[in-house]
């Protein structure tokens, strides 16, 4: 994975674990808690780039993605924390 893809990465997990935290907050010495949900972030996030990223994309994962792609997956992860924030209830999917 290149830097700027670990880059990105790691902001889509971040904005999707800052979602979680406006719905349920869990405090930050909690750390059992914390990678029990970053663990099922990573999950979710995996099964949205599966779901949205073109299958040219998925059978080759060294390939670069173009600026549309990534735009693509902007939009995805976006979207997501937008429903997860405006959801009822505790990590509602």
């Amino acid at each position: 994975m290149s830097e700027a893809t670990h880059s990105y990465y790691d902001w889509q997990i971040s904005t999707l674990m800052l979602a979680y935290d406006v719905v349920e907050p869990i405090d930050r010495n909690d750390t059992a808690r914390l990678a029990e949900r970053e663990q099922q972030v990573r999950e979710e996030l995996r099964e949205m780039v599966h779901a949205v990223l073109p299958r040219d994309y998925l059978d080759n994962p060294q390939a670069e993605f173009p600026p549309e792609i990534v735009m693509l997956l902007t939009r995805a992860t976006l979207q997501r924390a937008s429903a997860i924030i405006n959801s009822t209830g505790p990590q509602a999917q």
